[in-house]
């Protein structure tokens, strides 16, 4: 696997443990933050647990403890991620927000968080993998794109019985549909060319124009 740039440390998005947390809790969530940077920085084959233990502290029995080898901890790290992608789904869904006002900041949402450095470079790790490692990938696939799709369904389900938009069998394709305007023009461009960096402008903007389309049409008309 093909040694990967390490983001600048502004960007990282690894999750911290919440307020509260037990002892094993922060330390689970020291190994994640960890792990995300050894993976995007090695790859998947060259990482090494040793190396993640050395940056978050502990030992390496705790680690195997927790996730059981690297596929282990990769898959956790992945998952924790994807939770992050699909919690403004959740969000949206429970509070039956206008189905515009939900739409973008649902859109907003997914397309930030695709497009922060560390997500790009994740995406381009989980691509490489995919032949070899083709279990990962459709795990990926499962806490990701499939969940991200299930949940925009289930929100565009909730404001069509809500009378805010017409009744549909399709609505997981048409929210997949929803999903790559907003995401395409942002990530295809910034995956090809990294000096490419979509600003929260050009976030906005892609979505505005995703909702528009997505509600009311190709010309555009309220």
């Amino acid at each position: 696997m093909n040694r990967i740039n390490k983001p600048h440390a502004a960007t990282t998005t690894a999750p911290k443990a919440p307020d509260g947390a037990s002892r094993a809790e922060i330390r689970r969530a020291a190994f994640l933050e960890a792990a995300q940077e050894v993976f995007l920085e090695q790859g998947f084959e060259a990482a090494n647990m040793s190396e993640i233990v050395r940056r978050a502290g502990g030992s390496l029995a705790t680690l195997y403890a927790q996730f059981g080898d690297k596929e282990g901890i990769f898959l956790a790290m992945l998952e924790t991620r994807m939770k992050e992608v699909t919690a403004t789904l959740e969000v949206e869904l429970q509070a039956h927000t206008p189905v515009e006002e939900g739409l973008r900041r649902i859109g907003e949402q997914f397309a930030g968080k695709l497009v922060q450095p560390n997500s790009l470079e994740l995406y381009r790790l989980i691509v490489g993998m995919a032949k070899k490692y083709p279990d990962i990938a459709e795990t990926f696939m499962k806490l990701g794109p499939n969940k991200v799709r299930a949940g925009l369904a289930a929100y565009l389900q909730d404001r069509a019985e809500a009378g805010e938009i017409p009744q549909s069998d399709q609505f997981e394709t048409l929210g997949s549909l929803f999903l790559d305007m907003v995401r395409s023009p942002l990530q295809s461009r910034a995956l090809l060319d990294s000096k490419v960096r979509p600003t929260e402008d050009d976030v906005r903007t892609s979505v505005d124009r995703a909702v528009c389309m997505f509600l009311h049409g190709l010309a555009g008309k309220r």
